[in-house]
């Protein structure tokens, strides 16, 4: 992360990538509208719900015990995250000769499901290739707190559009089940309180991805402190001119000051709601126009906007012979061979 910018050019990148391999590019260019699948924003937002109501923050998510932050510590800006400041946050990774190359960022949102963007798979679509990494901050160094799980399974949206990032959305099955603790958390989905994000809302962005646009990903998690920005103002003729999807948005800093980059992508948009004193993985880091450019903020794809398609992953998981079943039903899966 540079002086004020966290990673910024798409979201997609190698941190130890042998040379041959080409990993997905996605904040390089802006397509043209296209119709979108599923839920538009106003059915998105749909009615309040108070926090009893709301089923999203049911059980143990969006908690993390070792981050101070609304304590009085430091106002974050493009700075390397504490120890277990974000224990949700995953390296994906995948395997290139004898090197294990961080990918994509993604959240762990039950104890076998990371939530991530569906552009990261699009040229591995192997769960062999692929392995999570979670608990840990610094990605070159074998931490007691961290766990690395196998993939089994990976969901896509059946609607994803690599071309305009329609649907930027997806699931990785873990192997295992990772048993949580100060440095393994689950974040929660935002179902039902969507409509409580605006530019008042705090807001972070974290991941391993690129520290400027030309520059290279970091071995340390980096973080940045960003807020909501409207429809109106980031799809203006001065900005994406009319491209975001619908269920899509824009994060980050009107004047590029803060921004998601190319090794970020799959990561979450994490949003603070003192009402429910949790987190909530309000986006998952998704493309954008370069990194940290000014009009251009990061584009991420809203996870409140599928939520029939994401409840319905979890409970057919629940189930025997789960990714038949799933496949009958029309998802996009790559399963391990067994």
């Amino acid at each position: 992360m540079g002086p004020m910018l966290l990673s910024a050019w798409l979201l997609v990148g190698s941190a130890l990538l042998s040379p041959e391999h080409h990993s997905p590019s996605g904040r390089q260019g802006v397509g043209p509208p296209q119709e979108q699948h599923g839920p538009g924003p106003k059915a998105a937002r749909g009615k309040p719900h108070g926090p009893k109501e709301d089923l999203a923050t049911k059980g143990n998510c969006g908690r993390a015990p070792l981050r101070h932050m609304l304590e009085g510590s430091r106002i974050i800006g493009g700075a390397e995250a504490q120890v277990g400041a974000w224990p949700w946050i995953v390296s994906l990774q995948i395997q290139s000769g004898n090197l294990l190359a961080h990918i994509c960022g993604g959240s762990l949102v039950r104890d076998r499901w990371v939530l991530t963007a569906a552009h990261c798979t699009n040229d591995a679509r192997d769960p062999l290739m692929w392995r999570a990494v979670i608990g840990t901050n610094d990605i070159y160094m074998n931490s007691p707190h961290s766990k690395k799980i196998k993939i089994t399974a990976i969901i896509i949206h059946p609607d994803f559009i690599m071309d305009t990032f329609v649907n930027d959305i997806a699931l990785f099955h873990l192997k295992k089940a990772v048993k949580y603790n100060d440095y393994i958390q689950p974040i929660c989905l935002p179902f039902g309180i969507f409509q409580k994000l605006d530019q008042n809302t705090k807001c972070f962005i974290s991941g391993w991805g690129r520290t400027k646009e030309e520059g290279n990903g970091t071995h340390v998690l980096q973080e940045a402190e960003v807020h909501y920005i409207s429809r109106n103002l980031c799809n203006s003729e001065s900005g994406y001119a009319g491209v975001i999807p619908q269920t899509s948005f824009c994060a980050g800093d009107e004047d590029g000051a803060f921004d998601t980059c190319r090794g970020d992508s799959g990561g979450p948009l994490m949003c603070y709601l003192p009402e429910y004193k949790r987190f909530f993985v309000m986006g998952i880091t998704s493309y954008g126009h370069g990194c940290g450019r000014r009009y251009f903020p990061g584009i991420y794809c809203g996870p409140s906007f599928y939520q029939q398609w994401l409840t319905h992953q979890f409970s057919q998981a629940s189930t025997k012979d789960t990714f038949q079943i799933l496949v009958l039903l029309g998802s996009i899966i790559f399963l391990a061979a067994t």
